[in-house]
């Protein structure tokens, strides 16, 4: 398959890096799922099988979407075969297939997170669920850093860490003993696996060939050391992300990860796409000029071919509810009238206690138009 001409030189440039360590700094609306599709196509036309290339996503809806869009381009067979998948959804299929090696029954359960909480309760001697939920945030958080009970123990800096670490080593012996495993599991056992068992890595290195990671930024450490695993000394893949489009630090993901693939693969090729295809001139000088507050790991600037738009308006808000009331009247306004465009950034003059890292994605989408 030849480059698709609807492919602009920045993203032709990632498609057809097919031989190397590949990380695609894909600002707001500069087409990263086009680039991921289009890259399939290229890896299909290589000669790789569609089951030697595993796409991972963060969510069960994208995951279909990008499974619709590649059925599109390279016909269903092949995208059914492909391995579209969550990191979670990953994870099961590593264990299902070779979980006896960690201990667990390929028909092993996978508990929500309310039978969690009871499996925590019970652990920790308690009826007091306000005090469970904590012990099982904390808990959720030591495994997603990769933390086992005993490293756990050990980091713990305060009594209230110490009695969660106890609790962590007595929730994970009634998982084992129950044949079962919570959400952040799927990551962690896989890791364990791969990570003990030669014989198991080396099967499935060779099963994936190329690996692309979508919302990389949203990665957190064990998520990370899962694709290193998979990838191994070959180190063939492509992750696309952007640092300033990080929003799950409060569940462990940490741009530590973005920081690490320049010096874990020195090979590393890294290509921004900085041409948007979603917002006009005015909105994306106002979302440049928010994120150049952001640390930076590297550095790129929107641009688009749309022409100058509407110019930003700036509105004083309250709090983030009377934001969102602005909003929604603002909206509804909009919907009413002779249907022109119109283009809005929201201000708030009372900043909430806690705020999220300034983000080139939410503030290029504060567009609303009228249909």
């Amino acid at each position: 398959m030849s480059a698709p001409v609807s492919l602009n030189n920045a993203q032709m440039e990632a498609v057809h890096h097919l031989h190397g360590p590949c990380l695609v700094l894909a600002g707001a609306g500069s087409g990263k799922t086009r680039v991921i599709v289009h890259k399939i196509g290229r890896l299909l036309q290589s000669g790789l099988e569609p089951k030697q290339i595993a796409a991972i996503t963060f969510t069960n809806k994208a995951a279909a979407e990008m499974r619709e869009r590649a059925k599109a381009l390279v016909g269903p067979k092949a995208a059914r075969d492909l391995a579209v998948s969550t990191f979670h959804s990953l994870g099961v299929r590593l264990l299902r297939s070779d979980g006896e090696r960690v201990g667990l029954k390929s028909n092993f359960s996978i508990l929500d997170s309310d039978d969690v909480l009871g499996v925590v309760r019970d652990a920790g001697g308690t009826t007091d669920a306000a005090l469970a939920k904590r012990w099982q945030w904390t808990i959720s958080l030591w495994k997603n850093q990769g933390l086992d009970a005993d490293a756990a123990e050990s980091a713990a800096t305060t009594a209230d860490e110490r009695v969660a670490a106890r609790v962590m080593r007595r929730v994970q012996e009634r998982l084992t003993a129950y044949q079962a495993v919570d959400f952040d599991d799927l990551i962690g056992q896989p890791l364990a696996l791969l990570r003990r068992d030669a014989e198991v890595r080396a099967k499935w290195q060779a099963q994936f060939r190329h690996v692309l990671v979508d919302e990389y930024q949203d990665t957190n450490a064990v998520q990370y050391d899962l694709l290193k695993q998979l990838v191994g000394e070959r180190g063939i893949f492509t992750a696309v992300g952007d640092d300033d489009q990080s929003i799950y630090g409060w569940r462990g993901a940490t741009i530590d990860n973005l920081k690490r693939l320049p010096e874990d693969f020195p090979k590393l090729k890294i290509i921004a796409l900085e041409q948007n295809y979603r917002s006009t001139g005015h909105i994306l000088r106002a979302a440049n000029a928010v994120i150049a507050q952001n640390p930076k790991i590297f550095e790129k600037k929107l641009w688009s071919e749309f022409g100058d738009g509407e110019p930003v308006k700036l509105i004083d808000c309250d709090s983030e509810e009377h934001e969102a009331e602005r909003a929604v009247s603002r909206i509804q306004a909009l919907r009413s009238n002779d249907g022109r465009n119109t283009f809005a950034t929201l201000r708030c003059s009372t900043a909430p206690t806690t705020r999220p890292r300034s983000s080139s994605r939410s503030c290029a989408r504060r567009r609303y138009p009228t249909k």
